[in-house]
């Protein structure tokens, strides 16, 4: 889609300077190399966007299980963040919520996986607490 929307604003510009003086020209120039700066962060956001709803919906899903195999069943569904670092490379992931006992549950770790490879399972480092005490880790939720 990026590539489209390029080629597009290249041709449309292309067509504009035919028959302009140099200066307009050069104008449309600039105006261009701005679209296509605009549009590339654009779309570089929403790709953001997209890998951290994903990633957010792997571990809300993956990380209630994981309690639930220690043992520490949740009192509904854990509630997530995730947060694109180090120019996409690493995604931090922490999720919070209650066990049916009453205990502060947390879950916390990072993937360096782009979530879409797989949609029920992330690879990284993660580790569930339950008022503190780990009750879990593991490089791989779900799967």
């Amino acid at each position: 889609m990026n590539k489209r929307l390029t080629t597009g604003i290249l041709i449309t510009a292309a067509l504009a300077a035919a028959g302009c003086s140099s200066d307009s020209r050069a104008s449309i120039k600039t105006d261009v190399q701005s679209a296509v700066t605009e549009v590339s962060a654009a779309v570089s956001g929403a790709t953001n966007d997209a890998a951290e709803a994903l990633a957010r919906n792997i571990a809300t899903q993956q990380g209630e299980e994981q309690f639930k195999n220690a043992g520490q069943e949740l009192d509904g569904p854990l509630t997530c963040d995730a947060k694109i670092q180090d120019g996409a490379d690493k995604i931090d992931i922490t999720c919070s919520g209650t066990t049916k006992a009453g205990g502060k549950a947390a879950l916390t770790g990072a993937t360096s996986e782009i979530p879409g490879a797989s949609v029920i399972s992330l690879k990284g480092e993660f580790t569930g607490t339950v008022d503190g005490n780990p009750v879990f880790t593991t490089q791989n939720l779900g799967g």
